[in-house]
């Protein structure tokens, strides 16, 4: 009896261990981190992740570049929460990450421009404004309502994002 009773008071303790151990880095990062890995732990919940996923992930509309809304989208600067943010920081969010990584100078950002940025060490900048992605009805980051169920083009096929 001691046994089972024991057991049944144990196990869920062994199984809150086994699951909060140390293999896990913790999702958010503070002072230390840039501003993408704080954006992907606090927004999306992960921790881990590559600069082309990132990349791939604020591609909303798939077309393996990334345009001056997008930049506006994946910031969240078009959130109900940053409307107190004004159009000047907005714009000077768009114009330095389009300065630091818009290496062609042709008003967007291909994937590739992005990784030999990042490669090089540039890196989304903190400007203190910072909203959601997701829109007033809960439509996720992946693209608005229309646009989720439908399958991917050629150029944006999951094979062309390796």
């Amino acid at each position: 009896m001691f046994f089972h009773l024991s057991c049944l008071l144990l196990c869920p303790l062994q199984l809150a261990l086994a699951h909060s151990g140390g293999h896990q880095e913790p999702l958010s990062s503070t002072g230390t981190a840039d501003w993408a890995t704080n954006h992907m732990a606090e927004e999306h919940h992960i921790s881990n992740f590559d600069p082309g996923a990132f990349f791939q992930l604020h591609d909303f509309d798939y077309s393996l570049t990334w345009t001056p809304d997008e930049i506006r989208r994946t910031y969240g600067l078009d959130d109900e929460s940053t409307k107190g943010v004004s159009d000047e920081k907005k714009a000077e969010v768009v114009k330095v990450t389009m300065e630091r990584f818009d290496l062609d100078g042709d008003g967007v950002i291909s994937r590739q421009e992005w990784l030999e940025g990042w490669r090089s060490g540039s890196r989304l900048e903190d400007f203190g404004v910072s909203g959601t992605h997701y829109t007033a009805i809960g439509v996720n980051y992946f693209g608005s309502v229309a646009g989720i169920n439908q399958p991917f083009d050629a150029v944006g096929s999951r094979a062309s994002w390796r």
